[in-house]
C-alpha cells in the first residue's frame, strides 16, 4: 500500500525535464555526465554563476562567500563521493579558482564598502 501510494505521487521526468532541472538561480549550468556535483567544468561553472549574480546584486556578499565555501568543501573526496575518479591536482586547481573568487568578492566587497 505504500509502495502504490509512492509510486502515484512520485512524478517522472523525461531527460530534458531532468536537463532543466539543474540549475544555479535560474542561470543554466551544464551538467555534465551523471546528474550531481561530479565534473570540474561543472565546479567552475557554478563558482561563475556564484560571481556572477553577486556582482549583478542578485546574492549578498555573505551568500556569495557561504555558497563558494560549500562549494570548495565539495571538491573534497572525502564530502564528495561522485568525484573519487578525478585527480587530486585538478580539484586542487579548482580549490585555487574558488579562492581566488572568494578573494575578489571580499576585495570588491569591502571597496564598495558592503562588508
Amino acid at each position: 500500500m505504500v509502495k502504490a501510494y509512492i509510486e502515484a505521487k512520485t512524478k517522472g521526468f523525461s531527460k530534458e525535464e531532468k536537463e532543466k532541472r539543474y540549475r544555479y538561480l535560474g542561470k543554466e549550468v551544464i551538467d555534465v555526465g551523471d546528474p550531481g556535483l561530479d565534473s570540474i567544468p561543472e565546479f567552475y561553472g557554478i563558482a561563475n554563476a556564484i560571481w556572477h549574480d553577486w556582482r549583478e546584486g542578485e546574492i549578498t556578499t555573505k551568500t556569495a562567500l557561504g555558497r563558494l565555501a560549500l562549494l570548495k568543501l565539495l571538491t573534497y573526496k572525502t564530502k564528495n563521493r561522485k568525484i573519487s575518479d578525478i585527480p587530486e591536482e585538478d580539484l586542487e586547481e579548482v580549490r585555487k579558482f574558488i579562492d581566488y573568487v572568494r578573494q575578489v568578492i571580499k576585495n570588491e566587497s569591502r571597496r564598495a564598502g558592503h562588508d
